[in-house]
């Protein structure tokens, strides 16, 4: 698996050259390491840092590996925390207890590379999975709940004053019924969408793109709020060939070109353009607005995994915009907001360059 930036992984090992080895194995796959000398310094630092995985020896000083293992399993936040114990120990008891203890994998020294990297990427994609299930169910039993209870509680008012209530008050109703049906229907799109995003494979459906054509397609699919809003789109007669897969890259226009237009009041004024990378093998394609911009900490906030999109709310920025991040995870390219309150927002998603063949 490809890690990103914020893949920690925590040795905890007594042995400086067995410690020095794996940070060297984690460091050089893209992983960030942090390291402790026993499990009594590493429960400090997986309190603090809330590493991503650890990797742990069971005989150390101060507190043993099997002590480490119940702690975690009794510290709320650590818990879930997959543990991978690398230990000299080959006893089949030793082994038990620590699988019953919590222990995701065992590994025995001494070890290969690639034994290492296996289990890492085992354990952070079934993590990783786990994490999105719990996301899901978040989203499932607090953002769809709103819209819900908001159509439920129209349709029943329309029902009850059938006869009583006159014609506006009755279509209200009906109108904030449709409404909500329309929220809710977004929700499980954008879910469907990124469940389906998660599991296709796309390398070999990854061709060079009529950005042109996929911008066309994207704006058609948002004619009725384009008008509604009077929004005036300026965009280049021309566009640079990127590579990417053309209906998920509809997806992310959608997304960018429709926050534009959620966020940015009565007639914005909204540019799409496009930058080609210094050295020529990206292309940085992005959506700029005029409205109330975003401070420092609202950035920092848009682009987050899905696993943490239920602490921004599905029903703002954050489901989609999490679907965007994984669509360019997938494409091999990046996203980013560049913003000043009161100057607008660019947001801008990166892939390759295509490759000319003569």
């Amino acid at each position: 698996m490809k890690p990103s930036r914020q893949t920690t992984i925590l040795i905890i090992e007594d042995s400086a050259a067995i410690r020095e080895t794996l940070v060297d194995l984690i460091t050089l796959n893209g992983f960030r390491a942090l390291t402790a000398v026993d499990g009594m310094e590493g429960l400090a630092i997986a309190q603090r840092e809330a590493p991503s995985l650890i990797i742990t020896d069971i005989s150390m000083p101060v507190m043993t590996g099997f002590a480490l293992l119940e702690a975690l399993h009794q510290a709320e936040g650590l818990r879930m925390i997959p543990v991978i114990v690398i230990s000299a120990k080959t006893d089949r008891a030793d082994t038990r207890r620590g699988m019953e203890l919590g222990a995701a994998d065992y590994i025995t020294k001494p070890f290969s590379e690639s034994e290492v990297l296996r289990a890492i990427t085992i354990q952070l994609e079934k993590k990783e999975l786990l994490d999105e299930l719990d996301a899901f169910a978040h989203t499932v039993a607090h953002d769809l709940k709103t819209p819900l209870f908001t159509l439920s509680g129209r349709l029943y008012l329309a029902t009850e004053g059938l006869g009583k209530m006159d014609e506006p008050a009755l279509r209200r109703n009906l109108q904030e019924a449709s409404l909500a049906a329309g929220r809710l229907s977004i929700i499980i799109d954008e879910l469907l969408f990124l469940a389906l995003v998660r599991q296709e494979s796309i390398k070999t459906k990854m061709t060079a793109l009529e950005m042109g054509a996929i911008v066309t397609e994207a704006l058609a699919s948002l004619a009725s709020q384009l008008t509604a809003s009077a929004a005036i789109i300026h965009q280049p007669e021309q566009w640079p060939t990127a590579v990417g897969y053309a209906p998920w890259l509809i997806q992310v226009w959608v997304n960018y070109i429709g926050n534009a237009l959620k966020y940015c009041g009565p007639a914005p004024q909204i540019t799409l353009g496009s930058t080609v990378s210094a050295d020529g093998s990206m292309i940085r394609f992005w959506v700029k607005d005029d409205g109330p911009g975003l401070d420092a900490a609202s950035q920092q906030g848009m682009f987050v995994p899905f696993t943490r999109v239920a602490k921004v709310s599905a029903t703002s920025h954050g489901l989609g915009l999490s679907i965007v991040r994984r669509i360019m995870e997938k494409l091999g390219g990046g996203v980013g907001v560049e913003s000043q309150l009161g100057a607008g927002a660019l947001f801008w998603f990166e892939l390759p360059v295509a490759v000319v063949v003569d």
